[in-house]
Protein backbone atom coordinates (compact mmCIF):
# COMPACT_ATOMS: atom_id res chain seq x y z
CA UNK A 1 0.00 0.00 0.00
CA UNK A 2 2.84 2.39 0.91
CA UNK A 3 4.62 1.53 -2.33
CA UNK A 4 1.46 2.41 -4.27
CA UNK A 5 1.19 5.76 -2.48
CA UNK A 6 4.84 6.51 -3.26
CA UNK A 7 4.16 5.71 -6.90
CA UNK A 8 1.19 8.09 -6.94
CA UNK A 9 3.35 10.79 -5.34
CA UNK A 10 6.08 10.36 -7.97
CA UNK A 11 3.50 10.50 -10.75
CA UNK A 12 2.00 13.66 -9.28
CA UNK A 13 5.41 15.29 -9.02
CA UNK A 14 6.20 14.34 -12.62
CA UNK A 15 2.86 15.76 -13.75
CA UNK A 16 3.60 19.04 -11.98
CA UNK A 17 7.08 19.19 -13.52
CA UNK A 18 5.63 18.45 -16.94
CA UNK A 19 3.01 21.18 -16.47
CA UNK A 20 5.61 23.71 -15.35
CA UNK A 21 7.87 22.80 -18.30
CA UNK A 22 4.96 23.16 -20.69
CA UNK A 23 4.11 26.57 -19.28
CA UNK A 24 7.77 27.67 -19.54
CA UNK A 25 8.01 26.42 -23.12
CA UNK A 26 4.73 28.08 -23.96
CA UNK A 27 5.81 31.38 -22.46
CA UNK A 28 9.18 31.16 -24.16
CA UNK A 29 7.58 30.31 -27.47
CA UNK A 30 5.14 33.19 -27.10
CA UNK A 31 8.02 35.55 -26.26
CA UNK A 32 10.09 34.53 -29.27
CA UNK A 33 7.06 34.67 -31.51
CA UNK A 34 6.33 38.16 -30.26
CA UNK A 35 9.91 39.18 -31.01
CA UNK A 36 9.67 37.85 -34.56
CA UNK A 37 6.47 39.75 -35.25
CA UNK A 38 7.67 43.15 -34.13
CA UNK A 39 7.53 45.56 -37.08
CA UNK A 40 8.66 49.14 -37.56
CA UNK A 41 6.51 51.51 -39.53
CA UNK A 42 8.36 54.56 -40.87
CA UNK A 43 9.34 56.36 -44.05
CA UNK A 44 12.80 55.98 -45.56
CA UNK A 45 13.90 58.88 -47.76
CA UNK A 46 15.17 58.29 -51.29
CA UNK A 47 16.73 60.37 -54.07
CA UNK A 48 15.83 59.94 -57.73
CA UNK A 49 16.35 62.14 -60.78
CA UNK A 50 16.21 61.53 -64.52
CA UNK A 51 16.73 63.33 -67.84
CA UNK A 52 13.90 64.01 -70.29
CA UNK A 53 15.17 64.76 -73.81
CA UNK A 54 12.73 65.90 -76.50
CA UNK A 55 12.17 68.47 -79.25
CA UNK A 56 9.70 71.30 -79.65
CA UNK A 57 9.52 73.32 -82.87
CA UNK A 58 6.91 75.62 -81.43
CA UNK A 59 4.16 74.38 -83.77
CA UNK A 60 3.50 70.68 -83.43
CA UNK A 61 4.25 70.37 -79.74
CA UNK A 62 6.48 67.77 -78.12
CA UNK A 63 8.51 65.43 -80.36
CA UNK A 64 10.17 62.47 -78.63
CA UNK A 65 13.94 62.21 -79.09
CA UNK A 66 15.29 59.17 -80.92
CA UNK A 67 18.23 57.13 -79.72
CA UNK A 68 21.05 56.52 -82.20
CA UNK A 69 20.57 53.49 -84.43
CA UNK A 70 23.28 52.79 -86.99
CA UNK A 71 21.59 49.69 -88.39
CA UNK A 72 19.05 47.06 -87.41
CA UNK A 73 21.65 45.40 -85.19
CA UNK A 74 23.73 48.38 -84.02
CA UNK A 75 22.20 50.90 -81.63
CA UNK A 76 23.32 53.17 -78.80
CA UNK A 77 20.88 53.19 -75.88
CA UNK A 78 20.86 56.50 -74.04
CA UNK A 79 22.60 58.32 -76.91
CA UNK A 80 20.49 60.75 -78.95
CA UNK A 81 21.06 61.91 -82.51
CA UNK A 82 20.62 65.64 -83.08
CA UNK A 83 19.97 66.96 -86.58
CA UNK A 84 22.48 69.71 -87.41
CA UNK A 85 22.06 69.80 -91.21
CA UNK A 86 18.53 71.07 -91.91
CA UNK A 87 16.16 73.25 -89.92
CA UNK A 88 13.22 71.89 -91.92
CA UNK A 89 13.76 68.32 -90.72
CA UNK A 90 12.76 66.79 -87.35
CA UNK A 91 15.12 66.68 -84.38
CA UNK A 92 16.86 69.92 -85.36
CA UNK A 93 19.26 71.23 -82.76
CA UNK A 94 17.47 74.54 -82.29
CA UNK A 95 14.38 72.64 -81.14
CA UNK A 96 16.20 70.55 -78.55
CA UNK A 97 14.75 70.67 -75.03
CA UNK A 98 16.15 69.05 -71.89
CA UNK A 99 14.31 68.76 -68.58
CA UNK A 100 15.33 67.22 -65.28
CA UNK A 101 12.67 65.13 -63.54
CA UNK A 102 13.13 64.97 -59.76
CA UNK A 103 11.18 62.26 -57.91
CA UNK A 104 13.10 62.44 -54.61
CA UNK A 105 11.05 62.65 -51.44
CA UNK A 106 13.86 64.39 -49.54
CA UNK A 107 15.91 67.47 -50.38
CA UNK A 108 18.28 66.60 -53.23
CA UNK A 109 21.17 68.19 -55.08
CA UNK A 110 21.48 67.40 -58.79
CA UNK A 111 24.31 67.69 -61.29
CA UNK A 112 24.53 66.78 -64.98
CA UNK A 113 27.31 65.95 -67.40
CA UNK A 114 26.63 66.36 -71.14
CA UNK A 115 28.58 64.32 -73.69
CA UNK A 116 28.73 65.66 -77.25
CA UNK A 117 30.20 63.94 -80.30
CA UNK A 118 30.09 65.19 -83.88
CA UNK A 119 29.77 62.25 -86.28
CA UNK A 120 29.72 61.63 -90.01
CA UNK A 121 27.72 58.70 -91.37
CA UNK A 122 28.11 57.38 -94.91
CA UNK A 123 27.02 54.41 -96.96
CA UNK A 124 29.82 52.29 -98.41
CA UNK A 125 28.25 49.82 -100.86
CA UNK A 126 25.32 49.17 -98.57
CA UNK A 127 27.40 49.13 -95.40
CA UNK A 128 26.69 51.98 -93.00
CA UNK A 129 29.81 53.49 -91.48
CA UNK A 130 30.17 56.08 -88.76
CA UNK A 131 33.15 58.31 -88.14
CA UNK A 132 33.78 60.46 -85.06
CA UNK A 133 34.77 64.00 -86.01
CA UNK A 134 36.81 66.34 -83.86
CA UNK A 135 34.59 69.20 -82.76
CA UNK A 136 36.55 71.84 -80.94
CA UNK A 137 33.89 74.40 -80.08
CA UNK A 138 31.10 72.18 -78.84
CA UNK A 139 27.47 73.18 -79.22
CA UNK A 140 26.15 76.58 -78.26
CA UNK A 141 23.01 75.68 -76.34
CA UNK A 142 21.16 78.10 -74.13
CA UNK A 143 21.31 76.49 -70.72
CA UNK A 144 18.63 77.90 -68.47
CA UNK A 145 20.90 79.39 -65.84
CA UNK A 146 18.02 80.25 -63.57
CA UNK A 147 19.22 78.12 -60.67
CA UNK A 148 21.95 76.29 -62.63
CA UNK A 149 25.69 76.73 -62.20
CA UNK A 150 28.02 75.85 -65.09
CA UNK A 151 31.16 74.26 -63.63
CA UNK A 152 32.17 72.40 -66.80
CA UNK A 153 35.46 74.21 -67.14
CA UNK A 154 36.60 72.42 -63.96
CA UNK A 155 34.75 69.09 -63.77
CA UNK A 156 32.38 68.99 -66.80
CA UNK A 157 29.27 69.20 -64.61
CA UNK A 158 26.35 71.62 -64.45
CA UNK A 159 24.89 71.94 -60.95
CA UNK A 160 21.46 72.92 -59.77
CA UNK A 161 22.22 75.35 -56.99
CA UNK A 162 19.24 74.69 -54.73
CA UNK A 163 18.09 71.47 -53.03
CA UNK A 164 14.92 70.16 -54.64
CA UNK A 165 12.37 67.37 -54.24
CA UNK A 166 9.12 66.20 -55.82
CA UNK A 167 5.96 68.29 -55.61
CA UNK A 168 4.03 65.50 -53.89
CA UNK A 169 3.80 61.71 -53.86
CA UNK A 170 2.33 61.59 -57.37
CA UNK A 171 3.89 64.63 -59.03
CA UNK A 172 7.65 64.92 -59.70
CA UNK A 173 9.37 68.28 -59.95
CA UNK A 174 10.31 69.33 -63.51
CA UNK A 175 13.34 71.63 -63.90
CA UNK A 176 14.25 73.04 -67.30
CA UNK A 177 17.90 72.76 -68.33
CA UNK A 178 17.61 73.68 -72.03
CA UNK A 179 14.50 75.58 -73.05
CA UNK A 180 15.62 77.38 -76.22
CA UNK A 181 18.56 77.78 -78.57
CA UNK A 182 21.41 80.10 -77.73
CA UNK A 183 20.04 83.63 -77.30
CA UNK A 184 17.65 83.24 -80.21
CA UNK A 185 20.47 82.88 -82.74
CA UNK A 186 20.46 80.48 -85.70
CA UNK A 187 22.65 77.39 -85.72
CA UNK A 188 25.38 77.21 -88.35
CA UNK A 189 24.25 74.02 -90.11
CA UNK A 190 26.67 71.35 -91.30
CA UNK A 191 26.81 69.44 -94.56
CA UNK A 192 24.56 66.38 -95.13
CA UNK A 193 25.88 63.25 -93.43
CA UNK A 194 26.89 65.04 -90.26
CA UNK A 195 25.00 64.70 -87.00
CA UNK A 196 25.54 65.41 -83.36
CA UNK A 197 25.24 62.65 -80.79
CA UNK A 198 24.47 63.56 -77.20
CA UNK A 199 24.37 61.54 -74.00
CA UNK A 200 23.83 62.55 -70.40
CA UNK A 201 24.98 61.49 -66.96
CA UNK A 202 22.83 62.72 -64.09
CA UNK A 203 23.69 62.37 -60.42
CA UNK A 204 21.47 63.03 -57.44
CA UNK A 205 22.52 63.03 -53.78
CA UNK A 206 20.67 63.85 -50.60
CA UNK A 207 21.19 67.45 -49.59
CA UNK A 208 22.36 66.55 -46.09
CA UNK A 209 25.92 65.26 -46.38
CA UNK A 210 25.59 64.05 -49.98
CA UNK A 211 27.75 66.64 -51.76
CA UNK A 212 30.50 66.35 -49.15
CA UNK A 213 30.62 62.55 -48.93
CA UNK A 214 29.72 61.57 -52.50
CA UNK A 215 30.99 64.45 -54.63
CA UNK A 216 33.85 65.48 -52.36
CA UNK A 217 32.82 69.15 -52.06
CA UNK A 218 33.03 70.73 -48.62
CA UNK A 219 31.47 73.86 -50.10
CA UNK A 220 29.47 74.44 -53.31
CA UNK A 221 31.40 75.33 -56.50
CA UNK A 222 29.47 78.64 -56.57
CA UNK A 223 30.51 79.51 -53.02
CA UNK A 224 28.73 79.65 -49.68
CA UNK A 225 27.56 76.53 -47.88
CA UNK A 226 25.44 73.53 -48.77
Amino acid sequence: MKRWKNRLLVMAILSIITLITTVIIGVSFAWFTNEENITYQGEIGFVEADIDVYFDDGFGGRIEADEVEISNIISKPGVYRINITSDSEPFFIEDLRIDVIVSSNIDTYVRIKIYEQLTFIYDNNGEINELSVYYEEGVDLNYDFSGWYDNRIFDNYIYYENPVKRVDENIPLVISLVDSYYQGQSFDTRSPGYSLQMAFAIEAVQAKGGPENVWGFDTPPWGGTW
